[in-house]
């Protein structure tokens, strides 16, 4: 069992804008973000940011969403542990999210590649 439960979690945001041309060439970029915060009694909520884009038309071609989650942790986890097992929770409904919108909005449906978030860097500020 997991040291991190995911509890909940909710859609904040949903776009998606497709005014490119019929048959346009599309190259496809990523952009992910995911900030924790810590509200107390082993309790954190996470929000999830994940935009994709047209390289050469970004305003023409996206589909984006935030997703914010809410987790319970085990008493004495390091934040670096809890952020990482909170992001590898919520990206697979993040992904879901992204295939679903493209699909429904008349493109072939959009699959996120898996992100390793063992080998990022987590940048932490504690306030």
């Amino acid at each position: 069992m997991s040291m991190v439960v995911l509890n909940a979690y909710r859609v904040e945001e949903m776009q998606f804008r497709n005014v490119l041309e019929t048959g346009a060439p599309i190259t496809l970029e990523n952009q992910y973000s995911f900030n924790v915060e810590y509200t107390g009694g082993n309790k954190c909520v996470g929000e999830f940011f994940v935009e994709v884009y047209d390289r050469d038309n970004k305003k023409d071609f996206f589909a984006k969403t935030r997703i914010v989650a809410f987790y319970s942790y085990k008493e004495g986890m390091k934040k670096d542990s809890i952020h990482r097992e909170a992001f590898r929770q919520i990206f697979p409904y993040a992904k879901s999210i992204i295939t679903t919108i493209t699909a429904n909005g008349g493109v072939p449906p959009i699959n996120l590649p898996a992100v390793d978030i063992d080998s990022q860097n987590i940048y932490r500020l504690d306030i």
